[in-house]
């Protein structure tokens, strides 16, 4: 690839960096180096995901991921039993099953049967159902500009996951169906998270509520996995780099990325923080480039048409 033909669609992508930058609403060192940890925590989890599911079923790898978030909850769980307030309680459950729970069996069940493609282009519909949910549910404005940035955003996902591989139409069209819908599921369960995180949990410990969350869905995941064939795996010394797999996923992806996300919600708003699923195919694209693979011309379009919809979608409206 020459630079001369590099050259426009570096111009955008660095006019679009300075610009997301520049234009936020939330110019904060402190905020943007929480969205760089979620994208590069959550941007590796789909490797780690497909290393778990070489030696576990999804119903296996999902209850043991969680079981793991449970054990890195234990610590602060008292204390945080202690210090939330009880009518708090429910709606942290209802943050366990949207924010955890649910999004790990889904995600975990679609991969057996749907390629990185059609994930990572529907794990970009979240910034889409924050947005609704919040319009229809929380009655939260929605101006046009953020209406943009979702619409643009989500089309550079989409350029950038199908211009990846030349398979990728060709798996897109050969997906089951029921499974393809799974993932949907799960980002309409982030956006139900996200929207309860910010306009219920505003002012709450993100720490404390995420590991009440954990204890709260904990407990009937570890009996799951526990009943079911997964232990004996493990004590068989057949599955060690799955497990070892799932317990970074467990501690990064899911605990530790769980409360920095909460608290990016805190900070900012619920729908700046969900378009950090934007960002995510490109820690992707940076595992395929320490792999040999080379960026290409679609690649650098499809970064800046994210870079300009997060931008658009964190807009400070005057």
């Amino acid at each position: 690839m020459k630079c001369r033909q590099c050259f426009p669609f570096r111009t955008i992508y660095a006019y679009s960096l300075i610009h997301f930058a520049l234009s936020s609403s939330y110019h904060n060192t402190q905020n943007w180096l929480l969205l760089s940890l979620l994208t590069l925590i959550w941007g590796s989890s789909y490797i780690l995901i497909k290393k778990g599911l070489i030696a576990f079923t999804p119903l296996e790898l999902a209850s043991l991921r969680i079981a793991v978030s449970f054990v890195c909850a234990l610590p602060f769980a008292v204390k945080a039993w202690k210090t939330v307030s009880r009518e708090k309680l429910p709606t942290i459950f209802q943050i366990g099953i949207f924010g955890s729970g649910a999004p790990a069996f889904l995600f975990a069940l679609s991969m057996t049967h749907s390629g990185s493609a059609i994930n990572g282009i529907i794990n970009s519909l979240s910034p889409l159902w924050t947005l609704v949910i919040g319009y229809y549910l929380f009655s939260i404005g929605v101006t046009a500009s953020k209406v943009a940035g979702i619409v643009i955003g989500f089309m550079g996902a989409v350029v950038l996951v199908l211009g990846k591989t030349e398979s990728a139409f060709g798996s897109l069209t050969g997906t089951d169906l029921f499974y393809s819908l799974l993932p949907v599921a799960a980002t309409f369960c982030y956006g139900m998270s996200t929207n309860i995180t910010k306009q219920k949990l505003q002012n709450e410990n993100p720490l404390y509520t995420t590991s009440i969350a954990m204890f709260m869905i904990g407990v009937p995941a570890t009996v799951i996995f526990l009943a079911g064939e997964a232990p004996a795996k493990i004590l068989a010394g057949t599955a060690w780099f799955p497990l070892l797999s799932i317990v970074a996923l467990s501690v990064l992806g899911t605990f530790v990325a769980w409360i920095l996300f909460y608290r990016l919600v805190q900070r900012t708003d619920a729908l700046f923080a969900a378009s950090v699923t934007y960002l995510i195919p490109i820690v992707a694209m940076g595992w395929g480039f320490f792999d040999g693979e080379v960026l290409g011309l679609v690649q650098l379009f499809g970064l800046a048409l994210i870079l300009a919809g997060v931008a658009l979608v964190s807009k400070k409206e005057v």
